[in-house]
């Protein structure tokens, strides 16, 4: 199948802000846009195919009909693997964990959440919270949830534009406020909040916590891990390119595009392009699409060689690499890889 543009879902959440849709062009009639899931098929937030054969219809009905677009190994009744963001956090977000694969499917019936976050942008001293300063017994824990203090013992890091932070499964972690930020994740909407600022929801009640369900995932020891598979940007025919993580969930990668780049899909995994910047034409059997800030282009893993022409910055990612490891250490102080 030839590539084609994805139409992505937007999610407005209390936190969220304006700038995905002034600074970005999503166009939408939601007021204010917390995330827009660019590459998803997750029915919480199914993108739509723009063009192509499948224009009009739901990207997760062109996966089940077609599974040979995401790799020649899926199936057609396994689920998308992969969902990519975009996350303006006006506020901050929850305090929250997410579950790991086992927990995920004994109990949920679904899928972990392990991530990678890209900071695009922020405002000055905006941070966030990932990991703990120390090693917390589960009564601290306990105790430090109900009496609100629990944000004493988290890690907290200025961030910086550019900065990229994994955080597998387990890991407890917050995004601050005046945050914009590219999240790629495993295709799962499981979040359990253990602290939230005393805020309510739209019905002005206080939301849900899942203090339960945190304290049986969560690791409860100093943040620090190595980021699996990451290497430092090299030049390229046509840019720079640089692995952010490479891992059994996912492969993310920056490519930084000064005239024509190509890569072959080879049947072994899909890659999605989001424009973070820039211009671009990309070519593939006779489709040509265009890429401006914030579009998001679907190669599919049965396509061939394809092209990226022009001027640039685009996430890429792709199926990981099975046969690694998550290869996690925890050092005493989380050092983010920073640019």
């Amino acid at each position: 199948m030839e590539p084609f543009t994805l139409t992505p879902a937007c999610k407005d959440y209390l936190w969220g802000g304006r700038r995905l849709k002034d600074d970005w062009g999503m166009r939408t009639d939601l007021e204010t846009v917390a995330e827009i899931w660019e590459l998803s098929a997750h029915p919480a937030g199914d993108g739509v195919v723009a063009d192509g054969p499948w224009g009009g219809h739901p990207f997760s009905k062109a996966v089940r009909t077609h599974p040979e677009i995401v790799s020649h190994r899926h199936g057609p009744d396994d689920p998308f693997p992969l969902l990519v963001k975009l996350i303006d956090a006006r506020l901050p977000l929850s305090v929250q964990v997410h579950p790991d694969d086992a927990y995920a499917a004994r109990v949920e019936h679904g899928s972990g959440k392990t991530e990678m976050w890209l900071v695009l942008d922020h405002e000055p001293g905006a941070f966030l919270y990932v990991g703990f300063e120390r090693e917390l017994t589960r009564e601290e824990l306990e105790r430090r949830i109900g009496d609100g203090s629990l944000t004493d013992v988290l890690h907290r890091v200025e961030v910086r534009k550019g900065d990229r932070f994994f955080i597998p499964a387990g890991t407890i972690h917050a995004i601050g406020g005046g945050i914009l930020i590219a999240e790629v994740q495993q295709s799962s909407d499981l979040t359990y909040r253990v602290f939230d600022y005393g805020r309510t929801g739209p019905d002005g009640r206080p939301r849900p916590l899942h203090v339960a369900q945190a304290l049986d995932v969560m690791r409860p020891i100093p943040a620090g891990f190595a980021v699996p598979g990451a290497s430092p940007a090299h030049p390229v025919p046509g840019g720079t390119l640089e692995r952010l993580a490479d891992c059994p969930c996912f492969r993310a990668e920056i490519l930084d595009l000064s005239g024509r780049w190509e890569r072959a899909a080879d049947g072994d995994t899909f890659h999605s392009l989001l424009c973070l910047d820039g211009t671009a034409a990309l070519r593939a059997g006779s489709a040509v699409l265009s890429a401006r800030k914030g579009a998001s282009l679907f190669v599919p893993a049965d396509a061939g060689p394809f092209v990226l022409e022009g001027a640039g910055r685009f996430l890429i990612t792709s199926l990981g690499d099975r046969e690694k490891g998550l290869h996690q250490s925890w050092p005493s102080a989380y050092k983010p890889h920073s640019r």
